[in-house]
């Protein structure tokens, strides 16, 4: 059986230097995010890979046309009206929905809560969604704590769970801050060990990391390894997936693939 790679990306406001009480206007928020989507765009043409893109409807509607073109070749999902939220609201979240599909002119299946935050899975089943990748199972102090949450792609409520990626019964994790702090010797190791237990890996990345970010006052691990370091070692971690003979796929084609959706 093939091994899946679900590689997203999450298309937002680049609103993070505010949580640091770093001023960053909403139009630089916008752009900073923007320039580094065109750069990721060019990385997954150049290796004629698919992606999911969870957008916030913010997003979508600064950059219509474009989060149009990406619907042609991609997968759009939901992030939710904006990055700014402080706890799931299915108003808002309904909302998200309605916007994006009017931009793309198309039917999403997908949601994931801004900052990872449990959504309600009644609710997303009420507003029309098929799945939610929202949950990591792992221990981030100040976050989050989905320890004990499962690994593996389940069903809750109507909406189907897909997990993003971390070790077995460690659980360390893998998504962005991670890789790039961490390096590729771990995500590999790790990505290796999804595949072997699990059949897949679901990984995520955000655009304004493949900028420059030295120059804002935020924690140094946030800044790490950014800019054209994070492009070059999401470049080679794509060459060496596609080595190993890993498949790139949409989280609806694999949902469908699995008879799930």
């Amino acid at each position: 059986m093939d091994k899946i790679f679900l590689l997203s990306f999450d298309l937002e406001e680049f609103n993070l230097p505010l949580e640091y009480d770093v001023n960053i206007s909403r139009e630089e928020q916008f752009k900073f995010s923007f320039l580094g989507l065109k750069k990721i765009l060019d990385l997954l043409d150049e290796h004629k890979i698919k992606s999911t893109f969870f957008t916030t409807a913010s997003f979508a509607s600064k950059y219509p046309r474009t989060i149009k073109k990406i619907s042609e070749n991609h997968e759009i999902a939901s992030h939710g009206l904006h990055h700014d939220i402080k706890g799931y609201n299915e108003q808002e979240t309904m909302k998200s929905k309605e916007i994006i599909e009017n931009i793309i002119n198309k039917k999403i299946n997908g949601f994931r809560c801004p900052k990872l935050q449990k959504p309600n899975f009644n609710s997303l089943n009420r507003i029309g969604f098929k799945y939610d990748s929202s949950i990591c199972p792992t221990y981030l102090p100040g976050r989050y704590n989905n320890y004990f949450e499962k690994r593996e792609i389940t069903k809750k409520q109507g909406i189907i769970q897909v997990p993003i990626s971390v070790m077995p019964i460690i659980h360390f994790p893998i998504y962005w801050i991670f890789f790039r702090n961490f390096g590729l010797n771990y995500s590999k190791a790790i990505t290796n060990s999804c595949m072997k237990n699990l059949g897949f890996t679901n990984i995520f990345f955000h655009p304004w990391e493949f900028n420059d970010i030295s120059e804002f006052k935020i924690p140094f691990y946030i800044k790490k390894n950014s800019g054209d370091k994070a492009l070059k070692m999401l470049k080679e971690y794509i060459v060496w997936c596609k080595k190993n003979s890993y498949k790139f796929l949409t989280f609806t084609d694999y949902l469908k693939e699995l008879e799930n959706l």
